[in-house]
Parts: structure tokens; sequence; C-alpha cells
């Protein structure tokens, strides 16, 4: 796993012979497959990666306040298969100092242009310096959508003044268009082994967060090889309701892509687990927490073959963090949200424009 270090702590870190240091921060916030694939992309540049994670008062002074705590941030990051080092309480804009401490020849960053509270380019030094890289900013998701999301589907009484008018390409991205290739570039699974412990988790998954993370760590003391089965949107609907999930199936499958502790995924997987589903993938035990009753449809129990075999766990994984606790979240300080929606879209919408006219000039990338 990916080890900690502190941007406050009095250190530098030498750089080695032969190893690329590549440094790519972020807020991280309500992590997702754009995310992932940012840090994806930043450590085929290299060959270490150190994530930067801004704090929460960071992020609040440079684009309002973020939705998890930082080290619900931190724990989301580790568990991403491409970073090797997390530095926490990364400074929103780094320098070529920052480089130069964690011993990083170049930082990586997406296409679009990343502002400070004050209107300066976050990387403004490290672009003039040449240490800067550009990756592609991901389709289809952003923080900024997956809150609106919530606000549209659980909150009725949305005001007309709180509805975003002003969009970019950045921020309203449309849907996840996934193709055999990009499903490719996440994907480092293996088969497994006759030696291997097969473990089966099925679930929705859906806004992968700390609560996946800890259940996904806390399952592996009974084996060591985990298959996920990822739920149908429409299988999620039926023991959700219609509001469910938030995140699409392509959406929620690179999520779990992204996860080191995920060897591999059944996707559309089917919602009664068979004598022959556990053949077929020689299933030695399946997992579940402790909210198993929640994912009943019409009061048949899913987990009823494994149970018959003794090969059923219900796991705690010590974490009560929830998608409903994130969505309670959201509306709890809703106000704050749909006004942080609101200033990141129209901040959007002056870079992008800055983003053009540099673009035009050659000077964009």
């Amino acid at each position: 796993m990916a080890f900690i270090l502190d941007y406050n702590d009095n250190l530098k870190i030498q750089p080695e012979p032969g190893i690329s240091r590549v440094w790519c921060d972020g807020c991280f916030d309500m992590m997702h497959y754009g995310h992932a694939n940012a840090l994806r992309q930043a450590k085929k540049l290299g060959t270490f990666l150190i994530a930067g994670i801004h704090s929460s008062d960071e992020i609040k002074r440079h684009k309002g306040p973020p939705v998890l705590t930082l080290e619900e941030r931190v724990k989301l990051v580790r568990s991403v298969k491409w970073v090797d080092q997390v530095v926490i309480n990364a400074p929103y804009a780094p320098s070529v100092n920052t480089l130069d401490k964690f011993g990083c020849d170049f930082c990586v960053h997406a296409e679009d242009i990343a502002m400070t509270a004050e209107g300066v380019d976050s990387y403004a030094e490290i672009k003039a310096a040449d240490r800067y890289r550009y990756c592609n900013r991901t389709p289809g998701v952003s923080t900024t959508d997956l809150i609106k999301r919530i606000l549209s589907r659980f909150e009725d009484d949305q005001a007309e003044s709180d509805q975003i008018t002003h969009t970019s390409p950045w921020t309203t991205m449309g849907d996840c268009w996934l193709t055999s290739h990009i499903i490719a570039q996440f994907s480092s699974l293996r088969e497994s082994t006759p030696s291997d412990t097969v473990i089966y988790i099925p679930g929705a998954f859906d806004c992968f967060h700390v609560g996946h993370i800890n259940f996904l760590e806390s399952v592996r003391k009974f084996g060591n090889y985990v298959i996920v089965g990822l739920y149908s949107d429409e299988t999620i609907r039926k023991y959700k309701g219609s509001k469910f999930p938030i995140m699409t199936l392509q959406e929620r499958l690179l999520c779990a892509l992204a996860c080191k502790y995920i060897d591999n995924i059944v996707i559309e997987a089917p919602y009664n687990i068979t004598n022959d589903f556990l053949e077929r993938f020689k299933i030695d035990v399946v997992c579940c927490g402790k909210l198993t009753d929640s994912m009943q449809i019409n009061g048949i129990d899913p987990f009823k073959e494994p149970k018959c075999q003794g090969k059923f766990k219900i796991v705690s994984s010590g974490c009560s963090f929830t998608v409903e606790k994130l969505i309670d979240r959201v509306l709890k300080d809703r106000t704050a949200y749909m006004k942080r929606n609101r200033d990141k879209v129209k901040k959007e919408a002056r870079q992008y424009d800055m983003w053009q006219k540099l673009q035009a000039n050659g000077e964009a990338k």
C-alpha cells in the first residue's frame, strides 16, 4: 500500500538513479474514475507516482467545501493501484520547490487550467520551469456533476435560482461511453490459480467510497483472490429504489477496476448466486456486509446456495460509511454545495475560454 508523508514535515527526498518520480496533486473529493484515470496517465509517464492531496481548508478556500474529509480522501487515493506514495496537505499551487522536496522530475495535471482563488494559474511556476506535463481530462464525470446528480434526485424542492445555467466542457461532461480500449487501460487483473482462495463479493459499489475500501481490506483475511460482482443498474433499482444508482454500471466498473484490492470483476453479475456460478469461478467463500437483508428483492435470498454449502460469511468492515451517508452529507449542506457548483461552473467557463485562446496561439499544449 502507498505510504503517507506530510507536506509540512521537514524533509527532502533525494532522486534515485533510474527512477522517474512524478507528482500529481488534487482534491480527490468523491473519488471517481476521472481521478483514477489522471493518476493512471501520470504513472505511465514515470516509474514512481506521488499523489499530493490538498487539505480541506485549502480546498474550501480555492474551490468550496469538500464532501469528504482529508482522512477519507487519503484512504481512497491510497487504494488506487497506480499510486506509490501519498503526500497530505499538499499546496493548491505547487512550486518548483514542491517537486524538489519530494525528488520529483515533473508534475502532471489535466489539460484544463487550474486557478487559485486569486485567479492565478496554479501551475504557472512549474510550467515556466518546463517541469509540467499534460494528461487528458476524462470525459463523462466530475465531482461537480456527481453533486448535481445527488441534489437533482434527492431534493424535490430545488428553487429555480439553484439550477446551473452556465456550463463548460470540463464541468458538464455527458455520458460515460465505455470502450474495450478504456477497459484495457484500466485492467491489470489476473486469473485465479488452484492455490488461490477465491472470495466473491457482489454488490452495487456505487460512488466507490471508504466503506468499500474498508470492506475489501477486511475480507482479505478469508482469501487472497477477490472477485467483485457488479450488479446491473436495473438490479440495484429493484432493491434500493428508482433514485439509485448514482453512478451507472460503466462508471462503477471503472472505479472498481482502479482499486488495487480487486483481482477480477463480473460485469452485470447475476442477482441469485447458483451452484453453477460458484463452480464456474471456483469460489471458496462469498462475503457480504451487515446490510445483507437490504439487498433482498421480493423476499428472495440471493445467498441461499452459498449458505447451504457453508461458503457464506458476513464481514464487518469496522466502517459505517455508506452511499446513503454520502448523500446525506451533500443534502445537509445543500446551500453550500449549490454555491460551490455554481461558482465552479462559472470559473471553469472562464478557464475554458482562456484555454481556447492559448490553444489557438499554440500555447496550451
